[in-house]
């Protein structure tokens, strides 16, 4: 009934008629899941399904985990797979959190000036074919967090993914779609056809998407491990499809490739501490960044979305993103002012500069102040890159409070559009997330990683237990996503659909200045035409993937409690 009512409700404020007032002014329409034993919420209830089965099994939450990626890789192929990389966050039940950093990485063959020269701008080199690929991550992820924390066999964990793509599933409209609005990439580069352009036509709705190829590659790595992806032939087919598409990728670059465990950012708000990967992905740093302002104000005397919550937030949002741009890369290449960036001090100067009215000439702020250290930074910004929405984010909890958040992709949707026919996975476009200016701190260097809003986050209660794991896809856009849902969840009360539900803003910067701030249906026209007295220059916008595809689970009063976003095909199960 959520979805039905979602699209409604899109679908009259898209018409512009008298009833868009009232539907502006609607209660969020949510529904949340509830279970005793254990939960999956991923983009695709299949996917979820999934995780569950392995749950019911007696695996726990980091079996279920695998078993999910796995099967989004098959149900969900356009979002991300084993030709990608991503971000774990885990808490097991003794207490103890890791943070794994499966994070994709330039190859040797990479220089700082790769994307500078209009020939690659107007080739597209960084987001479509051969040089768009970074050395993935995915493999390497999937089998150390499963060998370190889980309780079953790869084989066995991969059983549900693998029966999906033999026996196949009915192709939904979501993913024809994103088929369809990829179709000349596909086809560019791979004149033969892919699994999702049989006989070099686009999928079709409804019909059965069988992956016997991706099936027998989860099988080979569940025999002999991922010396298969990174040393062996699939990682041969790799080097030859991206070689092929115009790409220098050696076995060598695969071979190098290297899992990294990173200690956590960590914050808190109003009591609440919150825990998510460090650089190479910003998001983390900045959602605690966020919270650090808004902790500063009365936001719940405000009221939900009321003009004062969204004009501080905005604000809070703009500055922050002034502050990414100039400071975030991968710390293994250059000195990021984490301390100072996550400061409750840095964050009330940055608190008491908001104003009545909105700025539109935004500098970037000096956590190093707050850094306690000689200030060590090179280059210029790390640069933003924020309109496409793909990636996905799934979250586990199983029955003795084992949490994990894990968020991976392939950036682009079918990334870098380059197939390996042989064994049946698209390859990222990962290389799009460096800088085309050689002189930023994240432009492309040999083994480096580009920087990344990806964030799997968990959140603790005061008294120290789960509270919620939460993420979204959606580029920058996840780092307004994440802390609007934890806002929601810790000042405003709501449960974890209700907060994911709940409509939201987007505003960044570039150059120094100000972008439009982008407000989701569902904002009443009087708090719009406040926020419009103030300066703020509005860009409405439909309840869409836009504003990201978040999947969470919250644990509270004893009940586990699930929720995912209507604006993707989100499902959380639970049993």
């Amino acid at each position: 009934m959520k979805r039905m009512a979602v699209a409604l409700f899109a679908f009259v404020l898209l018409l512009g008629t008298a009833a868009c007032a009232e539907a502006a002014n609607a209660p969020i329409a949510f529904e949340d899941v509830v279970a005793e034993n254990g939960m999956v919420a991923a983009a695709n209830r299949l996917a979820s399904e999934a995780g569950v089965s392995i749950l019911k099994k007696g695996g726990n939450a980091v079996d279920a985990a695998v078993a999910t990626a796995l099967a989004l890789n098959v149900v969900e192929p356009n979002a991300s797979g084993i030709g990608g990389g991503g971000f774990a966050t885990i808490r097991l039940k003794n207490g103890e959190i890791f943070c794994w950093d499966f994070r994709e990485v330039a190859p040797a063959s990479a220089t700082k000036d790769l994307f500078s020269s209009e020939q690659s701008k107007k080739e597209k080199w960084s987001f479509e074919g051969g040089k768009s690929i970074g050395v993935p991550g995915s493999v390497a992820g999937l089998f150390t967090i499963l060998e370190k924390y889980g309780t079953m066999t790869f084989a066995e964990v991969a059983a549900p993914a693998i029966e999906l793509a033999e026996k196949g599933f009915p192709a939904d409209a979501l993913l024809v779609s994103m088929v369809k609005d990829n179709f000349e990439k596909l086809s560019a580069y791979n004149p033969d056809g892919t699994s999702y352009t049989p006989e070099g036509l686009p999928l079709e709705e409804g019909k059965l998407l069988q992956q016997p190829k991706l099936a027998a590659t989860f099988r080979l790595l569940a025999e002999k491990g991922p010396s298969e992806f990174y040393k062996g032939p699939i990682g041969e087919a790799v080097v030859a499809a991206v070689t092929k598409a115009g790409g220098k990728m050696t076995m060598e670059d695969l071979a190098n490739y290297k899992i990294e465990q990173r200690t956590p950012v960590r914050g808190t708000y109003r009591g609440y501490e919150v825990v998510a990967p460090p650089p190479a992905s910003s998001a983390g740093t900045h959602i605690i960044q966020i919270l650090n302002v808004m902790e500063n104000f009365p936001v719940k005397e405000w009221g939900h979305n009321s003009e004062n919550f969204l004009h501080h937030l905005a604000e809070t949002s703009k500055m922050m993103f002034a502050d990414r741009s100039k400071y975030m890369a991968d710390t293994a290449f250059t000195n990021v002012p984490l301390k100072g960036l996550t400061s409750k001090e840095y964050a009330k100067t940055l608190a008491d500069s908001i104003g009545e009215k909105a700025k539109t000439e935004i500098p970037h702020g000096d956590p190093f102040v707050f850094e306690g250290g000689e200030k060590k930074i090179s280059g210029l910004p790390a640069g933003e890159h924020n309109e496409h929405y793909s990636t996905t984010h799934f979250s586990v909890l199983d029955k003795d409070g084992n949490m994990v958040g894990w968020t991976w992709t392939i950036n682009y949707f079918f990334g870098s559009g380059v197939f390996v026919p042989e064994y049946g996975f698209m390859l990222n476009d990962e290389m799009d997330d460096f800088s085309t200016d050689p002189a930023s701190v994240n432009a492309p260097e040999p083994g480096k990683r580009p920087l990344s809003s990806m964030t799997p986050t968990l959140v603790l209660a005061p008294d120290g237990k789960p509270f919620m794991t939460l993420g979204s896809p959606g580029a920058t856009r996840i780092i307004l996503a994440v802390a609007q849902i934890i806002v929601n969840a810790v000042d405003f009360g709501m449960s974890m659909d209700e907060a994911i539900e709940a409509p939201r803003l987007f505003n960044s910067v570039s150059g120094g200045k100000a972008g439009k701030l982008a407000i989701e249906a569902g904002i009443d026209d009087g708090t719009l035409n406040a926020l419009k007295a103030r300066g703020h220059d509005l860009d409405p916008r439909p309840k869409d993937l836009y504003f990201g595809g978040a999947q969470g689970i919250m644990l509270k009063d004893g009940k586990i409690i699930g929720g995912a976003d209507s604006r993707r095909n989100g499902a959380a199960v639970g049993y």
